[in-house]
């Protein structure tokens, strides 16, 4: 019977232990201390602070900047964007407000106007364009408005005269105006209502006095007036800032409604 007996590569084999690789463990431990390292540099960049500058007290628009008007406190360097302010206030004295500013706000530099203001602000900051006129309008007839709309103005009269709206519609439009002919329909006046102005800028919103401040210009301005001194009853629309123009002194009674204009869709714009 034959025996087998084993080589002495393969006893040493068998007796001796198999040593493990360290390099999983140093790869780990790296991997640890690099981790650690970066959790350490973390918390101490969240830790930086900077100081920007605020005001001590409420700052009318227009007025001058001084040192007294002004402090600083230190803010995180990592901030949201609206606190990022400034830092410097050598920045900030000897500026004017830009609208009116209250105490203890951030100062951001569209707070600020390098110049005295030579334009009316309103306290959202809206600017009055040159040559143009604010003209308070309710906004009860409008309803729910902001300064990012835009608004329409007309007025009804009930007596029907054509000549207070398809007169001054017809001269501005070069043509001979409307007469009253006996026999025809204009002989019977209707009442009617009147489109005036479209797409007025509005300008600021005062919702506890339910007025709206719209630009206009000196004679839109004065048209309104004269339409509020005949007594006419005016009316507003609310309408979008990227919406066409309508026409001026549009008029409409009753009687000149159609069906294919009163269903006809309303064209949306493309983008």
């Amino acid at each position: 019977m034959a025996t087998v007996t084993p080589t002495r590569s393969t006893l040493g084999q068998a007796l001796s232990r198999r040593r493990s690789s360290p390099l999983p463990a140093l790869l780990i431990g790296l991997g640890l201390v690099i981790t650690v390292a970066f959790a350490i540099l973390g918390y101490l960049e969240s830790q930086r602070t900077e100081p920007v500058t605020v005001l001590l007290r409420d700052i009318p628009y227009g007025q001058q900047i001084t040192a007294e008007d002004i402090g600083t406190i230190t803010l995180p360097l990592h901030r949201p964007a609206q606190l990022a302010g400034i830092g410097d206030p050598a920045a900030v004295v000897g500026r004017y407000a830009a609208r009116d500013l209250g105490a203890n706000d951030v100062v951001q530099p569209a707070m600020l106007l390098d110049e005295p203001p030579v334009q009316p602000v309103f306290p959202n900051g809206q600017a009055l364009t040159p040559n143009m006129v604010p003209l308070p309008f309710p906004t009860l007839s409008i309803g729910p408005l902001t300064h990012r709309d835009r608004v329409n103005i007309g007025y009804s009269d009930e007596s029907g005269a054509p000549d207070l709206c398809d007169r001054a519609r017809s001269a501005a439009a070069g043509e001979r105006p409307t007469v009253a002919v006996a026999g025809s329909p204009l002989s019977q006046p209707r009442p009617y209502a009147c489109r005036l102005i479209s797409s007025l800028r509005v300008l600021y919103v005062d919702d506890a006095a339910g007025v709206a401040y719209l630009e206009v210009s000196p004679y839109q301005a004065h048209a309104i007036r004269a339409l509020q001194a005949a007594g006419l009853e005016l009316w507003g629309e609310r309408y979008g800032a990227s919406s066409e123009e309508l026409p001026a002194l549009d008029r409409l009674d009753i009687g000149q409604v159609t069906l294919d204009r009163l269903t006809v869709p309303v064209a949306v714009p493309s983008e």
